[in-house]
Order: structure tokens, then C-alpha cells, then sequence
């Protein structure tokens, strides 16, 4: 018996996930391509069943190997996570690196402020196997690095969970959910304190008033039985975040802001109840129910700020066609770009944006490259040069062969690039919450000594003044000092035309060293415009611009715009684009050219040469005479002159970084005496620029306007984005300059000054009145109802402070 049970066990199939041998007794099945497939263990199950259920069965069809098997965790592994070390699965939300690595983005429920930020990152960066973890407090977003080969995502997420947070693949469309289902749990526990605070409130004056008049001892009690009935409903459903985050923390030895908060509405709660119970002594669920409510609010307003313009943040492969012409079967098929295949040949019609990254196997263009490098001069391209996804063709169609998929194209980069900016933005809270670590602490250690020294004293004191300590102590003042002081700036600047998107870069800004500026579009006026014409024939000026205007009529080159609202001359006829040349045309019998000197010069052997002037030069001619030479540029802004001198003055340094090539870069420079410039730059250049002047310890704000602006202007300590800008640069920046006004600046940055002032005298007010008045709390001098009174104010005074910078007109130091 025992060698035919041996041989059954031999013959039995292996686990069809993981493909080992399934122990004796296990009876686990998942139905898999309408058959009952064995499993060895709940973890493979687990796994299975979540495939089959997202409709992944062809998993199993297509694998070259069997899965691993879920490792054993030393802690407790969520098994509805083991469908994420499927890699088919994984890969919506997890991208493969070159070195072997997975970055993964986690969507994260719960996540509330920057304690919680620092929590995360400190818990997983020791983990083996975690080279990174960075959060991104206003996206609710972690990007984490690790070795699969260490730790799988499933162990990941069951940690996260542990932290008592709530982790998701990082979609956008969770994202929408989980923003629209915190926004309903916020405004529910706001509501709830909110009522209960008008109902305490109403029978606490009858209580005050009782203890005035006389009241009947039957009657104190039942308000008392009320009151503590729907403060204790409050201080569960709507405080019991704060009780949650101080304990999560603890756990982990970190003491937060938090902590005496819960400790404080806690032991009021309690001792109230007490006294209800007894019959003896004060109640303060008036207090308890305000204070969770006030709190609440600052917290609720805080997070709406925070997620405004997370959800403008732009896709940039939304703007790329869905469907492309490709060559297939030696005919044209219109075919989704998503299924497009390295090798497949495409085409590009003109006027159109350019769908993938590809190289020219026919035709001879000019593609304007804005989105990479500002300019909006295009780039000549012919058979073997490169066209990449997001620019656009603008003057004939192109046959290219695809070079990769979207992932991996150059646009692809660049929305990467952006994307790791986000996690370096500097936050003024971090400052609060180092002092309010120790702060914690030693409020702890005091009250405690407090009660400990009154228990000797006389123990029927000890509770009451203990809780007076606790009270005044609770550092709500230190906690509005950044927040309400940010706020008032950031609507001062509202009201003047500086749209503030993040509010913790005013401090960044207060602190600048090096100004730096993008050039066309920031510096300039963006659009190309005539600067000079020098006639070489018998025409007068008006002529000329006249016949040129006809000319670019027929031309969609972006230099044509320079002569849009000119008149043109009448009778032109037969017109011609040579691509990359310049426009031909018949008038009056005779041959008009404009365009290049080689172009114009092969119609008119005696062409004067073009002038060295640093503009843009057309010639216009005819097959009789030259007729001029003209030149164009980007035109300075108005303003420009004078906010470069003026961030000079102010001991500021201030830099040019722009992606033109052309001499126009060094010309502005010389122009408007810039201490440093750096030319034809591309993003991640511009990103390594900034990257190196903050590891010499510089504090940067950049300016700019462009697609290939955002990620940099994400880098930066602070950051502008001038009238115009694109979306992208606009969800990047943290001031956005409505009116393009470039005095705006200079503006914003005396404001910040300002700002950091207010933010300093808010911390020395809020930490002298906690040194002052603990004191006087513990040796019994002051009772908790006027301990909560005195945290109540001491609060609003750091608010009216705030408000300053709200009505004071003046934005100048």
C-alpha cells in the first residue's frame, strides 16, 4: 500500500503556477482555461486566481517557465497582493531598469502630511533589496526601487499595509478614485465635528449658565449624560485620525504633532467623562468637540490646496495621433499606434505631429522641435536623420522607419524627467516638524513630571493640572505658523497676478542665490517679428515687405508669421515651396525668390552676401535685381532689462539657459550683461545645470515657458512659468506669472522675503508663549478652561500675523 501511495504521489501533476510537487492532503484547484488546475499552496492560488479573474489565462499559455513560488515573509504577507509579483501584471504600474532594478509606482490611501512622507521612506529604505523610495506628498504617490531578485512587491505592499496605509498600482484613474473618496471621508468627519460642536456648544452655555444662576442637580447631569454621549460619538468617528497617525508613528519611534494632540482630546475626554460619572469636577466637551473640529478644518483646507492641480498634470502621449499610416502588405493601413512594431514603415503627413521615433528613409522636411529645445525655428531633416514623437512636420510628408515604441522614445524621457523632479521640491514644514519632534517630547516629559509632582502634592490636583499642561501646551500655534502664513502670500500674489501652485517654494525662493532664465518665450517675446530691412534694388520698403508677405502667404514656415499682418502685393502667381529653401513665384512676368542666400542666389548670381548682423536673414529677389535683405528676430521683452538689473542689484546671480544653438543666445547675453550662460541645452541638460549648482549648495529658481521648460522648472528650488506656457511647464512651475508680466517676479520674490519673516516671528511667538505659559500650567496657576482659552489664542495671533501679508498693499521690502 504504502509503494502504490508512493507511485500515485510520483504521478500526481506538479503545482501548474510554480510547477513543484504538491504536498500530501493539499486540495487546492483554480479553474484555468476550463480545467481544474492543482495548486500546491494558498499562496499560488491566491496568485492564480487573481490572473484568471483580470482575464490573464494566456499567461500560462505564453510562459517560457514556471512561476517562483511566494517566499515566506518574517511578517505577515497579504496574499491578495501575490498577483503583483506577476510581472505581466506588475508591468501596468512597474517599468524594468537596464541595471536589473524595478521602479514601481504606488498609489497610497491615508497618506496625510510630510510626517507621514518620512515615515514611509525611512520604514523601506533599510529593507535588502530597496535601493529607493521617494513619496510624493501631493500625488499620494511612492516611486520605489528595488531588486526583484530580494524583494517582491507583494512584500512591499504587505509593509505598506503594516504602516497602516492603504497601497494601489499608481493609475490615474485610481488616483481619481481614491482623491474623490478621501475628499467624501474628510468632509463626512468634518461634518460630523462640525454638528457636534454646535450641539455641545449649546448645552455647555446652559451648563455655564447653570453654574451662574443655579441649576437643578437632575438637570446638570442629563446635559452632562448629552454632552459626553456625542462628544465621545465625535472623538471616535471624526478624531480618531489623530489617535491612528500617533500611534502608527509610535510604533515606529517617531513622535509627531500628533501625539499630544490625541493625548490631549483623549484625557480631556476622559476626565470630562469622569467627572459626568462622578458627579464632581469640571467637563470640557466643548473644548474636545472644537478642538477636533478647528483641526480638522486647518487639515481639510490644507489637503484641498495640496491636491488642486494634481490632476492637470499633462499626459504628454495623449497629444500623439492614435492611428498612423504604416505600410503593411505592400499597401497603406491605417494602424494604432499602440501596435506598431520596430521596422514597421510609417508615414508622417505635413502639419501633423509625429507619432514615434523614427529615422527618414524618404522625403526631406522641416520639423519644428519646440517641445525639446524651446525654439521655434525648425530643423531641416532629410533621408538618415532622426524624427522624434511630439514634434511636429511642418512642410512635407515623410516616410520613416519606426526605432522603438513609445516607452522608450525621447518624449517618453522627457515626461520621465518631470516626473523625478517632482521628488526634489523643498518643504518648509519639514523645519516645523524637526522642532515639533522635540517639542513633543519634552511637552511629554514635562506633563509627566507635572503629575508625578502633584500626585505627591495632593493626587485630587494631579489630573486637572497635568491636563492644563497638555492643553496650553499643544503646539497648534507651531503647526499654523508655516501653513497660515504661506496662505496669506500665496493670496496677496493671487490678487496681483502671480498664481502661486506651490505654496512651500515661497520659502525656497526667500533663499535664492542664482536666477536663471529660458530665453525665447521668457526673455523674449516668443514670435518672430522684422528687425531690419537693408534694400539692395529699385523697390522701396513698402514694396518689398509687400511682395515678401505675397510670398509667405503660401508658406506655413514659422518665420512667415513675421510678415502675417502685412499687406501683400496683388498678382503673384505660379508660387512654388522648395522645402528647405524658400518660396518662388511669378509677378508682373518676371521671377520673385525669398528664402536662403543659396536658394535666391541660384536665380541671382549677383546676390550680395548676407549681412553679419546676429538676425535671422532672408533674401528677396527677382530674375532682374536683388531686392533686399531682411532680417528677422525674437524681440526682447519690455521688461526684461529692468528685472535682470534689479535681481543684480539685489545681490542675485543670474544665468541664461536655453536650448538655441543659434548666436541669438550669446547676443542676449552680451545684451542684458547675464552672469553665466549656457547654450543649445537639452532638458536633462538643463536638469544637470541646475542639479550642479544646488550640490555646490546654491538655492535656484528657474523662469521658463516650454514642454522641454517642465522638467527643470521641477527641479529647481523654486520656479516661474511666464504667460503662454505650456500646460506641462505650467503643472511644473510653482508660481505662474498670469498677466507675463516679468516684474512679477522680482515681486514674488520680496513678497517671499516677507513671508519668511512672518514665518519666523510665528515660530518665536508660538515656541515663547508654549515656554511662558507651561510653567505657569504646572504650578496650578492656570485651569484647563483657561489653558484651552489661551491655546485658542495663541493660535489666532499667529494667524492675524499671517494676515499681514494679505493687506499690507505694498509687496516691496
Amino acid at each position: 500500500m504504502a509503494d502504490a501511495g508512493l507511485q500515485a504521489a510520483r504521478e500526481a501533476p506538479p503545482c501548474y503556477h510554480c510547477g513543484e510537487d504538491i504536498p500530501p492532503g493539499v486540495d487546492l484547484h483554480v479553474e484555468i482555461g476550463g480545467e481544474a488546475r492543482a495548486m500546491c499552496c494558498p499562496g499560488c492560488r491566491a496568485v492564480a486566481t487573481m490572473i484568471t479573474s483580470s482575464g490573464l489565462d494566456t499567461f500560462y499559455q505564453q510562459r517560457t517557465a514556471y512561476s517562483e513560488r511566494p517566499v515566506e515573509q518574517q511578517f505577515k504577507l497579504n496574499d491578495q497582493y501575490l498577483v503583483y509579483d506577476d510581472p505581466q501584471t506588475a508591468a501596468q504600474f512597474a517599468d524594468m531598469q537596464s541595471d536589473g532594478t524595478v521602479q514601481a509606482r504606488v498609489l497610497l490611501g491615508g497618506i496625510t502630511c510630510a510626517a507621514c512622507t518620512w515615515l514611509i521612506e525611512q520604514t523601506l529604505a533599510p529593507i535588502p533589496g530597496i535601493s529607493s523610495a521617494l513619496v510624493n506628498l501631493q500625488q499620494s504617490r511612492l516611486d520605489v526601487a528595488f531588486d526583484p531578485a530580494q524583494i517582491k512587491l507583494s512584500e512591499i505592499f504587505s509593509r505598506l499595509e503594516s504602516l497602516g496605509y492603504r497601497p494601489r498600482p499608481f493609475q490615474v484613474s485610481t488616483q481619481v478614485e481614491q482623491m474623490r473618496a478621501d475628499y467624501k471621508r474628510d468632509l463626512r468627519r468634518l461634518g460630523v465635528a462640525g454638528f457636534g460642536m454646535m450641539q455641545v456648544g449649546m448645552y455647555a452655555i446652559a451648563l455655564h449658565a447653570g453654574e451662574i444662576q443655579g441649576i437643578q442637580q437632575q438637570y446638570e447631569g442629563l446635559l452632562r449624560w448629552v454632552s459626553l454621549l456625542v462628544a465621545s460619538f465625535v472623538v471616535y468617528y471624526s478624531a480618531g485620525t489623530f489617535f491612528s497617525t500617533a500611534w502608527r508613528h509610535l510604533k515606529q519611534s517617531a513622535l509627531v504633532m500628533d501625539l499630544p494632540v490625541a493625548l490631549a482630546i483623549g484625557l480631556a475626554l476622559l476626565a470630562s467623562a469622569w467627572a459626568t460619572i462622578s458627579g464632581t469636577g469640571q467637563v470640557y466637551f466643548d473644548s474636545v468637540v472644537m478642538f477636533t473640529f478647528f483641526l480638522l478644518l486647518g487639515r481639510f483646507l490644507e489637503a484641498r490646496v495640496r491636491q488642486r492641480h494634481t490632476m492637470t498634470w499633462f499626459d504628454a502621449e495623449s497629444t500623439l495621433p492614435d492611428a498612423v499610416s504604416c505600410r503593411r502588405d505592400r499597401q497603406w493601413q491605417t494602424v494604432p499606434r499602440a501596435q506598431l512594431v520596430v521596422g514597421d514603415t510609417v508615414l508622417f503627413p505635413p502639419g501633423q505631429t509625429i507619432a514615434i521615433d523614427a529615422i527618414v528613409t524618404k522625403g526631406s522636411s522641416a520639423v519644428r522641435e519646440d517641445t525639446f529645445n524651446g525654439e521655434h525655428l525648425p530643423r531641416s531633416v532629410a533621408v538618415g536623420d532622426t524624427v522624434y514623437a511630439g514634434t511636429i512636420n511642418m512642410e512635407a510628408g515623410l516616410e520613416a522607419q519606426v526605432l522603438c515604441n513609445y516607452l522608450e522614445s525621447r518624449l517618453a524621457a522627457l515626461q520621465k524627467s518631470v516626473e523625478v523632479a517632482q521628488t526634489e521640491k523643498p518643504a518648509l514644514a519639514r523645519m516645523a516638524d524637526r522642532i515639533a519632534s522635540w517639542f513633543v517630547a519634552g511637552v511629554l516629559l514635562v506633563t509627566s513630571a507635572t503629575a508625578f509632582i502633584w500626585y505627591q502634592i495632593d493626587p485630587s490636583q494631579a489630573l486637572w493640572i497635568s491636563l492644563s499642561v497638555l492643553v496650553i501646551s499643544c503646539p497648534c500655534a507651531l503647526a499654523l505658523a508655516t501653513p497660515a502664513a504661506l496662505t496669506a502670500a500665496a493670496s496677496a500674489l493671487r490678487t496681483r497676478g502671480v498664481i502661486v501652485r506651490g505654496e512651500n517654494a515661497l520659502e525656497a525662493l526667500s533663499r535664492t542665490t542664482h536666477v536663471l532664465f529660458d530665453k525665447t518665450g521668457t526673455l523674449t517675446e516668443g514670435n518672430l517679428s522684422i528687425a531690419e530691412v537693408q534694400l539692395l534694388g529699385s523697390a522701396d520698403r513698402t514694396e518689398v515687405l509687400a511682395i515678401a508677405s505675397a510670398l509667405q502667404h503660401f508658406s506655413n514656415h514659422p518665420l512667415g508669421s513675421a510678415f502675417a499682418d502685412l499687406p501683400g502685393k496683388a498678382g503673384l502667381t505660379d508660387v512654388e515651396y522648395t522645402v528647405g529653401a524658400g518660396m518662388a513665384g511669378m509677378l508682373n512676368g518676371h521671377e520673385y525668390r525669398m528664402g536662403s542666400e543659396p536658394f535666391c542666389r541660384a536665380l541671382l548670381p549677383g546676390l550680395t552676401a548676407q549681412p553679419r548682423q546676429e538676425l535671422y536673414w532672408v533674401a528677396l529677389c527677382s530674375d532682374e535685381e536683388a531686392l533686399a535683405w531682411i532680417g528677422l528676430n525674437d524681440p526682447l521683452r519690455s521688461e526684461a532689462r529692468c528685472v535682470v538689473a534689479q535681481a543684480q542689484h539685489a545681490g542675485l546671480t543670474v544665468g541664461l539657459l536655453t536650448g538655441d544653438r543659434s548666436a541669438a543666445g550669446p547676443a542676449l547675453a552680451e545684451q542684458l550683461q547675464l552672469d553665466s550662460c549656457a547654450y543649445g541645452l537639452r532638458p536633462q541638460e538643463k536638469m544637470a545645470q541646475v542639479q550642479a549648482l544646488q550640490a555646490d549648495g546654491h538655492v535656484v529658481t528657474m523662469v521658463g515657458d516650454g514642454l522641454n521648460d517642465a522638467p527643470v522648472l521641477g527641479m529647481a528650488d523654486a520656479s516661474f512659468a511666464v504667460a503662454g506656457a505650456t500646460d506641462l511647464a505650467r503643472t511644473q512651475a510653482d508660481f505662474v506669472v498670469a498677466g507675463g508680466d516679468l516684474d512679477a517676479i522680482t515681486r514674488t520674490w520680496h513678497q517671499a522675503r516677507r513671508c519668511r519673516r512672518i514665518i519666523l516671528q510665528n515660530f518665536g511667538w508660538s515656541l515663547g508663549y508654549n515656554i511662558s505659559a507651561i510653567p505657569l500650567a504646572a504650578m496650578g496657576y492656570i485651569p484647563p478652561w483657561a489653558a484651552a482659552i489661551g491655546m485658542s489664542l495663541s493660535s489666532l495671533i499667529v494667524v492675524a500675523n499671517s494676515l499681514r501679508l494679505s493687506k499690507e498693499a505694498s509687496l516691496q521690502d
